[in-house]
């Protein structure tokens, strides 16, 4: 098929877009990207790192600001993605069997796990490729419940104080 042909469908074809399609690791990234649990994340990170590692104060400053500045930028789309991933494997499984919709309480269960997971990722990538530091299952598992706590938090204040959209 020729591009002309194509661009004359799509132009001619009626489309309609839903916006109201959302699920809940979407309106969690409206809090894990706000100031309040961006602030309490670094202060838990930095000491987080700084044991993990077994670092100096400065090295562990460096860690939490590095690789924040990395979950910060590549998360902000990695993370609503997850709740899609999320909704396309275990959510579908728990939609059907209890016949719910997306806002259940399974699925925000998972947000921090998955949230969690995709920060944990992104930031001991950033630790491994600039540091060299050696990236084990026993780290990676430690910084995941790190994530998961404070993307929990952010998740409690969507629940508890949801914000307007």
């Amino acid at each position: 098929m020729n591009r002309r042909l194509i661009i004359l469908f799509l132009i001619l074809f009626p489309s309609v877009a839903h916006a109201d399609v959302v699920w809940p690791a979407l309106y969690t990234e409206t809090k894990v990207s706000s100031l309040p649990i961006i602030g309490v994340s670094l202060f838990i990170e930095y000491w987080f790192f700084k044991w993990l590692f077994s670092v100096s104060h400065k090295k562990a400053l460096f860690y939490t600001a590095a690789s924040n500045l990395a979950s910060g930028i590549i998360g902000l789309i990695a993370r609503p993605l997850s709740g899609i991933v999320y909704e396309l494997s275990l959510g579908m499984l728990v939609n059907w069997l209890f016949n719910w919709g997306t806002f259940n309480p399974v699925a925000w269960f998972f947000v921090p796990i998955f949230g969690g997971a995709v920060n944990s990722g992104i930031e001991l990538g950033t630790i491994r490729l600039i540091w060299k530091e050696k990236i084990n299952k026993k780290r990676f598992f430690l910084t995941l419940l790190i994530n998961a706590l404070t993307v929990g938090i952010a998740t409690i204040w969507v629940v508890t104080k949801p914000t307007r959209m």
